[in-house]
């Protein structure tokens, strides 16, 4: 049997990687390991006993958040800015003949309008527990390539019912987003950093109410083009088509968790894992009760 790794700081106050049983890199044997791996890896080196917050002091804090901060939140702030416009543009589908091609009455338009929330609100929460067992890379970039392909089709829809059935697709699509960013943020920083990112995050809501109107407008001004109303055209190239483009390079872009950031070194993602475990006990440097990620009563 294999002896457990235990921590011990070097003289200079960082942890010693030989000492600890955990490389610098993270290969063993000349082959990389698994994401699962990696995760049991920096997780005990964060966790092992003798590790303090002075184990840690000599890595800039502020130089990580910053490394974070630019590798996370441009992706993310995308993808609701492209969601926010989806969501929304049926308003300026309206505009462009959306009710009078469909021939429908004013009671049926807010009722495609209803019908969204109505499976977005059912669906955010099974849609969290699928984000933690299925990677926050694959999952999020897979329900916005569903949407984006709702929203193409939404486009190409010749009635009120097909019309009613696409929103209610679509809030099952991206029912997820919001709050699965929410939890994700919450991976990366702790309690009192998260605020201001999901601040940051929710700001681009705004930037696509500014630039909607401005898209839709263009577009309308391609009326015809490849036998598509205007109305049409909104919805499929302005909004579902983009977003199935962006969606495929998310599964390139995003990160799944701090142990597995390749943008990161090995004490510093240990340093990142440290803080989130006992964020509620950083002032004393003698913790000794780490936070579980299995909830219990």
């Amino acid at each position: 049997m294999e002896k457990a790794a235990v921590s011990v700081e070097s003289p200079s106050g960082s942890l010693d990687h030989e000492k600890t049983g955990v490389p610098a890199e993270h290969h063993h044997h000349g082959r990389k390991l698994s994401k699962t791996a990696q995760i049991h890896e920096i997780d005990a080196l964060a966790t092992a006993p003798g590790v303090t917050l002075a184990s840690f002091a000599h890595l800039d804090e502020k130089k990580i958040l910053r490394k974070m901060d630019l590798r996370l939140l441009p992706m993310l702030s995308l993808l609701y800015l492209l969601a926010f416009l989806d969501r929304g543009n049926i308003g300026n589908a309206k505009i462009e003949g959306l009710v009078e091609e469909l021939h429908m009455t004013g009671p049926q338009y807010n009722w495609t309008l209803t019908v969204f929330f109505f499976t977005y609100a059912a669906f955010e929460v099974p849609s969290n527990l699928l984000l933690k067992r299925l990677r926050p890379s694959i999952w999020l970039p897979t329900i916005m390539v569903a949407w984006g392909t709702v929203m193409t089709l939404m486009g190409i829809v010749t009635n009120y019912h097909g019309l009613l059935v696409a929103r209610l697709f679509l809030g099952v699509t991206e029912a997820g987003l919001y709050p699965g960013v929410a939890y994700y943020i919450t991976m990366w920083y702790c309690r009192h950093e998260a605020q201001w990112r999901q601040a940051l995050f929710f700001s681009a809501a705004s930037i696509a109410g500014a630039f909607s109107g401005l898209l839709a407008y263009g577009i309308a001004h391609m009326n015809g083009v490849a036998g598509l109303r205007g109305w049409s055209l909104s919805l499929t190239s302005q909004k579902g088509i983009l977003t199935v483009l962006v969606a495929c390079a998310a599964y390139f872009v995003l990160y799944d968790f701090p142990e597995t950031a390749s943008f990161l070194t090995t004490e510093e993602r240990a340093f990142v894992v440290y803080r989130l475990k006992y964020q509620g006990q950083v002032a004393d440097e003698h913790v000794h009760v780490a936070q579980a990620d299995e909830f219990a009563w």
